[in-house]
């Protein structure tokens, strides 16, 4: 598997098709890995829902909300596209990985998590629009 050393992953979840794994708007609590299949990352609008991603293997979830310290909601949902394994990754380990790098690199890599939820935030009002009739 790329992505990550399996040292860091201390559980395996598996879905179904069509399961949803977390709820946009949910406490943020674990960090994912895709071991196998699809994972379809979906936000509301007003429209109904929009595909931001696909995910496989390899891939992570909830990676911004872990970086910006377990304050935040899930900023989207995630739902399984075929049979799905994901790795549940140890949160601690993670964490002081992530604390042992300089203040100053940890603010670049806030700046870009914030720079992306943006992004995404923009990006789905205007695939949202797209769907309204003219």
């Amino acid at each position: 598997m790329s992505g990550i050393d399996q040292f860091f992953i201390v559980e395996e979840e598996e879905y179904r098709n069509g399961d949803t794994i977390f709820r946009e708007g949910s406490p943020t609590d674990w960090l994912y890995v895709v071991l196998k299949g699809q994972v379809k990352v979906q936000k509301n609008t007003a429209e109904g829902l929009v595909t931001v991603a696909t995910l496989k293997e390899g891939d992570f979830l909830g990676e911004l909300a872990f970086l910006e310290t377990g304050k935040v909601r899930r900023s989207a949902s995630a739902v399984a596209v075929g049979e799905v394994r994901l790795g549940v990754l140890d949160r601690d380990r993670l964490e002081r990985e992530y604390n042992s790098l300089s203040p100053d690199f940890r603010k670049v890599i806030l700046t870009l998590v914030h720079r992306l939820r943006a992004t995404t935030e923009r990006a789905t009002r205007l695939a949202a629009q797209a769907r309204q009739p003219s």
